[in-house]
């Protein structure tokens, strides 16, 4: 009998906890678009689990390009210029989805933006969930070709992780050389940043190579132990 109790208060429980939740769908929305373009837009569903309906989110990172700025639609409201620490609420009915538009105003310019929101019961903030909003936007003219074409790259040396930068807005092939001249590792880069994995390579000194167009770019790297 005892065991029956237990069983079926830990059933309520589980149930209770499934029961109240909420949740974005996709954690990670990414949207890109031209330069020339005035707002580049991601979209979140999220979907209230609970059986309440007032909720709040807090702005908890921004990263853009400068001169870009950030904005948010949730289901009830729509506010600009918002930053780190910026709040705002909304009603949603148990049982209901609405939609979460992350947007950057790009003024023209190339680059990228990142930022993350959470969302949480007003009265009960542990019930929680956040959403990341990335969106790229790549180069269109000549003008900015000429000022974001310089090709880096860090940490250097690097251990586990090397991120080249690179402004591009077609696929490039690009080659680790060993100093014997061997090609040790291939991948692919498209749009701003590439994140490559070098742990399988051994201490010592890499070259970085691509060609983009009739331009042959080389650059050198020190892998670490």
């Amino acid at each position: 009998m005892k065991k029956l109790i237990l069983y079926i208060s830990a059933l309520f429980i589980l149930q209770t906890a499934v029961a109240q939740s909420i949740s974005f769908s996709p954690k990670t929305s990414k949207g890109q678009g031209a330069s020339t373009s005035f707002q580049l837009v991601a979209n979140s569903n999220f979907t209230n689990n609970t059986a309440d309906s007032i909720f709040e989110w807090m702005v908890i990172e921004v990263n853009s390009t400068s001169g870009w700025e950030f904005g948010m639609c949730d289901p009830g409201n729509c506010l600009t210029d918002l930053i780190v620490g910026s709040k705002g609420d909304f009603i949603l009915g148990a049982g209901k989805t609405g939609e979460f538009k992350g947007d950057f105003v790009i003024n023209s310019k190339s680059g990228n933006g990142i930022a993350k929101v959470a969302c949480y019961l007003k009265n009960n903030p542990a019930i929680v969930d956040t959403v990341e909003f990335q969106l790229n936007a790549w180069i269109t003219s000549v003008k900015e070709v000429s000022n974001n074409r310089e090709f880096t790259f860090y940490p250097n040396p690097a251990k586990d992780k090397l991120v080249i930068k690179y402004q591009s807005r077609d696929n490039i092939n690009v080659d680790i050389y060993n100093v014997l001249g061997s090609k040790v590792k291939s991948f692919n880069h498209n749009g701003i940043e590439t994140e490559i994995n070098i742990s399988d390579l051994q201490k010592g000194l890499y070259f970085i190579r691509f060609k983009d167009g009739s331009q042959t770019i080389s650059k050198p790297f020190s892998k670490s132990e």
